[in-house]
């Protein structure tokens, strides 16, 4: 026994270092995350509001021009972030949210959060980039696997590499699920990060974008047309080249959400309850929306029919929102420019209106 010793004592020390790694690790930096969760977490108690999203929120929604449309319409003094970060989904975008919550903040009294579709395929090429491997703790990953038979096929480009990998052959969900494992043990061991570790601790990391007097000024969001991405540039140039495409794309939206079936077996209802409960548990009344892109949404369609997770705005309706269709207002595709961040921000504020008037939250008003 005495023998044991040793390597007992070695593989308690080895796991110590391990974990000490893993708490200074710091959040990915890129498309703003690191710098966006950072302010969130810093300034919990500073908020009403959370928008949680991707780069549609992040460029699309103005907390401040939210702010002040809801005190027009009689709910003043209502303060709202922008967690919105370019590509994050769902998985990644719950993972981000509980960190928040888990500080406990104090006003917080909302959590606006963007259609949860909890797409559990892993699309990058590059599986093991940061922001993947930091929204992998145990939880998320359980999640993830747990919601792969929902799935009916995997990406396309990536259809030939399952199919080879030797439980691919079996069952093409078993080489995803091996990813996403392979994936947490990377996130647990800080496998690969120590240059990264070492960087931030001696203060020579990268400075984080947008930097926090960004943040404070516009509360978290970013105007697209101002981002130095050659990706967001290269974005609009594209769409201006198709803007025609535009039009047709709004013009399937309805005929795609007409027969949208129910949501049994196609998506996973046990991920977005734990999502509600925990923002009720900590205080918050949830709300989901579904942003202007110009693409169909039948799972959103069929979740607001089935009524169990509340009201689902659902802004990409050209029919009921034709105000957000206009060419001018858009960057590319995907994304509304800075005037039509405006229209938005103040056409969700009014429906967010409609919305506590309907809840009886008349004790808010002016």
């Amino acid at each position: 026994m005495r023998s044991m010793l040793p390597v007992l004592t070695f593989c308690v020390g080895l796991t110590a270092v391990n974990q000490v790694m893993v708490a200074l690790a710091p959040l990915p930096a890129a498309a703003g995350l690191r710098s966006k969760v950072e302010f969130a977490l810093e300034h919990a108690d500073d908020y009403d509001v959370l928008f949680v999203g991707s780069s549609a929120t992040m460029y699309g929604l103005r907390p401040e021009v939210f702010s002040e449309e809801l005190e027009r319409l009689g709910y003043p003094q209502v303060r709202a972030f922008n967690l919105g970060v370019g590509g994050m989904g769902s998985f990644e975008a719950a993972q981000v949210l509980r960190q928040v919550l888990d500080e406990e903040p104090a006003r917080l009294a909302w959590v606006i959060y963007e259609e949860p579709l909890f797409d559990p395929l892993l699309w990058y090429p590059d599986v093991h980039n940061p922001r993947y491997v930091h929204w992998h703790d145990g939880r998320s990953t359980l999640d993830a696997i747990d919601a792969l038979p929902l799935v009916g096929s995997p990406p396309g480009h990536k259809q030939e590499q399952y199919a080879e990998d030797w439980l691919g052959r079996f069952d093409w969900r078993r080489a995803v699920a091996k990813e996403h494992l392979d994936l947490w043990f990377w996130r647990a061991s800080a496998l690969g990060r120590g240059p990264e570790i070492l960087d931030e601790f001696l203060g020579r990391g990268p400075a984080a974008e947008p930097s926090p007097e960004e943040l404070a000024m516009h509360d978290g969001w970013v105007n697209i047309g101002l981002d130095v991405q050659p990706g967001v540039r290269q974005a609009h140039e594209r769409f201006m080249e198709r803007s025609g495409e535009w039009t047709q794309r709004l013009a399937g939206i309805t005929a795609a959400e007409a027969n949208a079936g129910p949501l049994d077996g196609r998506y996973d209802l046990p991920s977005l309850n734990s999502l509600l409960g925990d923002i009720r548990a900590a205080g918050a009344e949830p709300l989901l929306y579904v942003a202007p892109r110009g693409v169909a949404s039948p799972q959103m369609a069929s979740l607001a029919a089935r009524g169990t997770a509340g009201e689902v705005l659902r802004f990409h309706l050209p029919e009921r929102y034709p105000e957000l269709n206009p060419l001018e207002l858009r960057w590319d595709f995907s994304h509304l420019n800075a005037e039509g961040a405006d229209v938005w921000s103040r056409l969700f504020a009014r429906e967010f209106a409609r919305h506590l008037d309907a809840t009886g939250a008349a004790a808010l008003r002016r």
